[in-house]
């Protein structure tokens, strides 16, 4: 391997200043960072917080330090049509992320012990690389989660569970609970060393469950098996609903299919094709163990589709990348407004190689609610956040459509608004992924 001299280092120092605005530009970043000197003004100016179809404003949610994104997210995109069919002020409704996550953890437990059991190994070594208790109980999910968790378990309002200390800051409790949980694992790995059968096995797996059960219902709180809910509704009634199940809940004010709605994407690979049904192996979830399936198209068919269903006044769960060209204090999300690449030579990746190389990845959940279309196309997204309202817009960003290209990876979309073409590819069998 050539090392760097320290001859080459005199040149580089050489060539950085021969150029008299390099120590100028060395010393604003200094005194008031990167992102402040880098940052366009005019390209805020661009994208102002209008929108010419939008959907009806709501209380923003704050997940804080927690990884709940795409609980709050599955939330949003349901909230307008039960706070309808409730008849109550939308903002005056919220539902409780905490009773979905209780069971999405117990059921992440479950899983994790299923894998145990039917694994072919009992060799602990094996079971670490094949990663099963690499992260067993982490917040972390999607929207075929959250529709697992309210088909099974249902939901509550806001009021009948409400968030708690631990829920708003994750990691205590994920650190504690992973760890009791490989815990329990290892013994049951044990156990099949022993020879025990499934019947067995299985039975001391429930007491492994109970005991999780009680760990979560100390930090979270007991879900509840029945509740009254009482409420002013939008022509001043006082409505109580009294021994409501979370079942009955969903299924009496929930009238959008939540199991119609399907993964959309947009994640260019090597010799991938626009029109593939891939399965993608790293996101098994808790609902019967089954594997995330997604359909690969353009961009450009994630915007029709987003744009046909938001004009139904359904919002559109986004799974999306955020950590670079975005301003929290405007709110806007644009690929242009940091001028990196020529004041501090930064040089970037096409989506696809920023995939293929981790520099991109789908690592928030969001929920767009509004779009500003001009001669036809979309030029602007309005998309509502789940980190409170002091930041951004009251909580939502402007996304520049240039941003959705380039860091939009998947959209949840209502099987009807598919083309016959698009629902004839969607419906062909999956191709397994290999991450």
């Amino acid at each position: 391997m050539k090392e760097i001299e320290l001859k080459d280092i005199e040149q580089f120092s050489k060539i950085y200043n021969s150029n008299v605005n390099n120590k100028n530009l060395e010393n604003q970043i200094k005194q008031y960072g990167l992102d402040k000197v880098c940052i366009n003004k005019e390209i805020i100016d661009e994208n102002p917080p209008s929108f010419n179809i939008e959907l009806e404003e709501t209380k923003r949610y704050d997940q804080k330090d927690s990884l709940r994104c795409w609980a709050f997210s599955g939330i949003n995109v349901i909230k307008r049509n039960m706070a309808k069919n409730l008849n109550i002020d939308i903002m005056n409704f919220e539902l409780s992320d905490n009773f979905i996550i209780f069971f999405h953890r117990l059921e992440k437990a479950n899983t994790t012990y299923e894998k145990i059991l039917t694994s072919k190994t009992t060799d602990l070594s094996k079971i670490f690389k094949k990663n099963i208790l690499k992260n067993p109980v982490e917040e972390v999910g999607n929207w075929k989660t959250f529709v697992g968790i309210v088909k099974k378990y249902g939901l509550v309002p806001m009021t009948v569970m409400p968030i708690t200390i631990e829920g708003e800051n994750s990691s205590r409790v994920t650190n504690l609970f992973s760890e009791t949980v490989r815990s329990y694992a290892i013994t049951l790995l044990e156990l099949k060393k022993q020879n025990k059968n499934i019947e067995e096995l299985r039975k001391i797996k429930l007491k492994m469950l109970a005991d999780n059960y009680e760990f979560l219902s100390k930090v979270y709180g007991e879900p509840v098996k029945t509740f009254n809910y009482n409420y002013i509704d939008k022509d001043r009634n006082n409505v109580t609903l009294k021994n409501t199940t979370p079942n009955q809940f969903v299924e009496q004010f929930l009238s959008i299919d939540i199991e119609n709605f399907v993964f959309i994407s947009n994640v260019p690979k090597k010799n991938r094709k626009y029109g593939e049904k891939l399965k993608n192996l790293s996101s098994i979830n808790i609902n019967k163990m089954k594997y995330v399936e997604f359909l690969h198209i353009s961009a450009q068919e994630l915007k029709e589709l987003s744009i046909k269903q938001l004009k139904d006044n359904i919002p559109v769960m986004v799974g999306i990348y955020i950590r670079k060209f975005a301003d929290k204090i405007s709110g806007v999300l644009d690929t242009r407004l940091y001028d990196y690449e020529s004041l501090v030579k930064y040089k970037n990746l096409n989506k696809e190689d920023g995939m293929l190389l981790g520099d991109i990845e789908l690592h928030h959940w969001m929920t767009i609610t509004g779009v500003q279309i001009e001669e036809g196309s979309p030029k602007r997204w309005k998309v509502e956040d789940s980190y409170g309202d002091k930041e951004k817009v009251n909580g939502y960003y402007i996304m520049n459509d240039n941003y959705f290209d380039k860091y939009v990876f998947t959209v949840i979309i209502d099987k009807k608004y598919l083309s016959k073409k698009q629902l004839e590819l969607y419906n062909q069998k999956g191709i397994i992924e290999d991450n």
